[in-house]
């Protein structure tokens, strides 16, 4: 018989992949699990088994997560520079959908590149997380932290320790 149990879904390997997923979480953003978890929970809207996977709740990866206490105090670090999209290299006005008007190729196609779209931000977006909503995004990288970087996800997990001391 299969991991699975003959083509059923497998609950048990859905319920420990939730559980380690929102540990990770927990452990890179410095919020409870449990309030993670709830907050995941009050967000769905839809069956379980679909909800949680890796293109929703996706890998945190170190270097390019940026974790914030607020809507606002994310907001006055993007600034009002923009979003570069990760395929055209144009300026943004949305972190989502690429509207820089830069033409894709002879035929004067127009980029409109989309953050959630299959292929994501290729690797050069930004993983910002909400404490406030307990909630994270990948977005287009805001060209403000181009030039003038936000602290390191390492720096501020730092800091983070040090002011719950």
């Amino acid at each position: 018989m299969s991991a699975n149990r003959g083509g059923f879904h497998d609950y048990r390997a859905k319920f420990n992949w939730v559980i380690k997923r929102v540990k990770h979480y927990a452990e890179k953003t410095g919020v409870d699990a449990a309030a993670l978890l709830d907050a995941w929970e009050d967000q769905r809207t839809y069956w379980y088994m679909s909800y949680y996977q890796d293109c929703k709740q996706p890998e945190i990866k170190s270097d390019k997560v940026w974790v914030f206490d607020t809507i606002e105090e994310l907001q006055a670090a993007i600034g009002n520079a923009g979003f570069r999209c990760p395929c055209c290299a144009g300026v943004s006005k949305s972190p989502y959908t690429c509207d820089s008007g830069q033409p894709m190729d002879k035929k004067g196609s127009i980029c409109d590149w989309k953050a959630y779209g299959l292929l994501g931000t290729l690797g050069k977006g930004a993983s910002v997380f909400i404490k406030s909503k307990l909630m994270g995004e990948t977005i287009f990288m805001p060209v403000a932290w181009e030039t003038k970087p936000v602290a390191t996800p390492v720096e501020q997990l730092a800091k983070l320790k040090e002011e719950l001391k």
